[in-house]
């Protein structure tokens, strides 16, 4: 038999997965096996991504709803200006020219909503992914991730919401 205890081959690094509050610095993984925090300088720097992370979860809620104002008050002035609605009898007598500009303007209006409630929907999908992402980042149950989790939600609140966001945000998850 042969004896290679005198070789010394590079274990690789293990994730510790703690079920309880801990604050390990060294062999914590944060959602994936290749994130490996080996120690405190890998630690700040994950606490940072992980802040940036949140505070621009909440930068794309702030975006989000500045979006949806502004197609509100597109749609606002559109309706005023008699450009998307319903047709009423004075505008079927100004002639079919005007009919065939309103038909044009209804069927872009379609258009445009369709591309809008993509534009919607693809957002909210991002804003699940990256919440369930952040809540499986604080399940790891690390009190600096947690902290770097809820500061950066905190910061990007205060600095992107502007008034515009409540606390209310149905299925996410921070």
């Amino acid at each position: 038999m042969e004896d290679h205890s005198g070789h010394d081959m590079p274990m690789p690094a293990t994730c510790k997965m703690n079920m309880l509050f801990n604050w390990q610095v060294e062999n914590t993984c944060v959602v994936f096996r290749w994130w490996h925090i080996s120690g405190p300088i890998s630690m700040i720097l994950s606490c940072i991504a992980i802040f940036l992370i949140a505070a621009g979860y909440e930068w794309i809620r702030a975006y989000s709803k500045a979006i949806e104002s502004k197609w509100k008050e597109a749609e606002m002035l559109l309706e005023r200006n008699g450009q998307i609605g319903h047709d009423d009898d004075e505008e079927q007598e100004e002639g079919v020219g005007q009919q065939r500009s309103l038909v044009h303007a209804y069927q872009q209006h379609t258009r445009l909503s369709k591309q809008r409630e993509f534009v919607r929907s693809s957002i909210y999908a991002g804003l699940v992914a990256i919440s369930f992402w952040l809540m499986l980042v604080f399940m790891t149950y690390n009190g600096y991730l947690m902290i770097a989790t809820v500061l950066g939600a905190g910061f990007g609140h205060f600095i992107f919401g502007n008034g515009r966001l409540t606390g209310d945000k149905s299925i996410q998850c921070h």
